[in-house]
């Protein structure tokens, strides 16, 4: 069985009729992200719904990506337990006010109703992406596709990789939500000392929100390229900070921001 993926018997209907089959099924559960405050009390800043694979590179990407912590991370910061999931960064102090309600798997965490989003790192060098060619793009987006095992297995996931500009697929996370991806395969980079993002490209299944371009902000990212869509507030964001956005990558065009 694929990690991320349950075995569900399932009522499949068929031009013959119906029949229950064996389903190979994404999981969705809640994610509880603890830390210790200044107090040295634990605390819940954040529930997601996600997918429970990979979540110490999940709650290492989201404190990264969210701008909530800017020190080296490491695996021995976090530990995992079990029932109900949850993720504790214990080696570091972490006073952030607690979200009150649960981040879905289908939309980003947003307290900025200007939609401003502040970096912590240089700005991006966009020369790096900047003149890639189509061909190149469509490879990388296609070994990313080629990478997620658990969408093979069931159709139901997101993926998110990390391309750098010798154009190596780097790393590779799933998840059922978009933003849930992306927080993991940040996660995954800085866990096994990876920090030069300004170096990469983060490429994406589906569509590319404002959400997705904020965490590429934060973490200083140069570009992204995503199978789907764009949005108008991702458009604005990649513009102001310098990120280059290619959407709805297929080999006969893309869309290109920048």
């Amino acid at each position: 069985m694929v990690e991320g993926g349950k075995e569900l018997p399932l009522q499949r209907l068929l031009s013959s009729g119906m029949h229950v089959e064996k389903e190979t099924i994404v999981e969705e559960t809640a994610i509880q992200l603890r830390a210790i405050n200044s107090d040295n009390e634990e605390y819940t800043h954040a529930t997601l719904l996600a997918t429970p694979s990979n979540l110490i590179e999940l709650h290492a990407g989201h404190l990264f990506s969210e701008g909530l912590i800017h020190s080296p991370l490491i695996r021995s910061d976090f530990k995992h337990s079990f029932n109900p999931h949850h993720v504790v960064l214990y080696q570091k102090h972490l006073d952030v006010t607690s979200r009150d309600r649960i981040v879905t798997s289908s939309c980003g965490a947003c307290n900025h109703p200007d939609l401003m989003v502040e970096s912590y790192h240089d700005k991006v060098d966009s020369k790096l992406f900047n003149n890639m060619e189509l061909s190149v793009i469509v490879d990388a987006l296609s070994n990313l596709s080629q990478a997620m095992s658990l969408f093979e297995a069931s159709g139901g996931s997101h993926g998110a990789g990390l391309f750098d500009n010798n154009k190596d697929l780097l790393f590779v996370c799933e998840d059922i939500g978009r933003h849930n991806a992306v927080d993991k395969v940040i996660g995954k980079a800085l866990l096994n000392h990876f920090n030069d993002f300004h170096s990469t490209m983060l490429l994406l299944s589906g569509r590319c929100g404002w959400d997705i371009v904020a965490k590429a902000v934060r973490c200083g990212i140069s570009a992204i390229a995503s199978l789907g869509a764009l949005s108008t507030a991702a458009i604005d964001l990649a513009r102001d900070n310098g990120v280059i956005l290619y959407g709805f990558v297929k080999e006969n065009g893309s869309w290109k921001v920048g």
